[in-house]
């Protein structure tokens, strides 16, 4: 399969003063193509770097795309740089000069001098129009390859790729990708559970990512084989596999919720309202969400009903389920979540610092789990609230 490569220039990416979004979804963009990304990178603001990059990704892309560096000021250096890896002199094109003088006749100012270099292009490059900005971008179709530049600001780049990108007639492929989402499985539990399901070959792949939500199966390659090993991986993982997709923990719940016509309501000590505002986020949450209650101290937990003889250990599985029975009981909700534990920084009655006890209670009774999260308190704080609604949906 032939190769694909895609260079954000910025030395300010290099440095996270700005988030390098750009190469990834232009890399998703071609997904579809039977081209493998096989690289992406960030350089550096500077002709020396860039062209060196250039020189060497021009060997062994058959598509390369470059976004960023065609500014006006002295730091965009991206003409320049492809300029000198394709051995190709830039030269001054007098229409395109008088587009960018046009546009800034439109905007009632004249245009400065550095803007001269926008105009500016190799003999090989096309011009790629730019209706939202003042950066037209270029396309070389040179040896049987392609090099794409682009601007850097996603207003911008965004409708140029896409007008150019058909224009590519590149190779398709039914390409196809699924993302099985679990929870209470560790990469390496899943890995071992896969076996030789865990494939990583042309045609069809599997790889597992952690998330704050949990760890994230992802098979992608040729369509029919993507959907054969996916069902079998979710028959490897069973109960473990919450959803697919952009599918949220929280709108698993909203979903089992809506099926059941049932009711929900919270009850959070160290989430401190975290639980309810990422069920609230979901539009449409008040047909099932009743709502919660924070309580933090322990006199809170007294207040809205968690028995005294719980409250001598607050950390603990029986607080945990005490407080979700009581939350249901105050709202009169089919299901009731709670949380407590030790976000820290400091251990607290006897437990280390990533304790946490999560209760779901129900019809059928109560139910606490016990983790140790890792990380900081605001990690500890946001991995409990995934593990409080995990407790419907696995």
């Amino acid at each position: 399969m032939e190769r694909a490569e895609i260079i954000g220039v910025g030395t300010e990416l290099i440095y996270g003063e700005t988030l390098d979004t750009n190469t990834a979804e232009i890399a998703r963009s071609l997904e579809a193509y039977a081209l493998k990304v096989e690289r992406t990178l960030r350089v550096v603001d500077e002709p020396g770097p860039l062209a060196r990059e250039v020189a060497e990704a021009w060997e062994r892309a058959r598509l390369l795309v470059l976004s960023g560096g065609l500014g006006p000021t002295p730091d965009d250096v991206t003409r320049e740089a492809v300029a000198q890896a394709l051995g190709e002199p830039l030269e001054l094109d007098e229409a395109m000069l008088s587009q960018i003088e046009a546009l800034f006749r439109a905007r009632g100012r004249p245009m400065p001098e550095a803007n001269r270099k926008q105009a500016m292009k190799i003999p090989s490059a096309q011009w790629l129009d730019n209706p939202h900005g003042t950066a037209p971008g270029w396309w070389v179709r040179k040896a049987g390859k392609d090099l794409v530049l682009l601007p850097g600001p996603p207003s911008e780049w965004r409708p140029m790729w896409q007008e150019v990108l058909p224009r590519l007639a590149l190779p398709q492929r039914a390409y196809a990708k699924r993302v099985l989402k679990t929870w209470g499985l560790g990469e390496s539990e899943i890995v071992e559970r896969l076996g030789e399901l865990f494939l990583r070959g042309e045609e069809v792949e599997v790889g597992t990512y952690p998330k704050v939500h949990g760890v994230e199966v992802v098979v992608r390659g040729r369509e029919d084989l993507v959907a054969e090993l996916s069902e079998k991986i979710k028959k490897k993982l069973l109960k473990a596999v919450w959803g697919e997709g952009e599918m949220t923990l929280a709108e698993a719940v909203k979903r089992r919720m809506e099926l059941e016509g049932a009711t929900l309501a919270t009850m959070e000590s160290l989430t401190g309202g975290l639980l309810g505002a990422e069920i609230t986020r979901l539009p449409g949450a008040s047909r099932f969400y009743l709502g919660g209650v924070v309580s933090y101290s322990v006199g809170a937990k007294a207040r809205f009903g968690v028995p005294e003889e719980r409250l001598a250990k607050t950390v603990s599985a029986e607080t945990a389920k005490a407080m979700a029975e009581a939350a249901r009981t105050l709202f009169g909700a089919t299901y009731a979540l709670a949380t407590t534990g030790v976000a820290g920084p400091d251990p607290l009655e006897g437990e280390p610092v990533g304790t946490v006890y999560v209760a779901v209670a129900g019809p059928q009774g109560a139910e606490a789990r016990r983790y140790r999260f890792p990380g900081d308190r605001e990690a500890v704080r946001l991995r409990s609230v995934y593990a409080a609604l995990a407790l419907l949906v696995t």
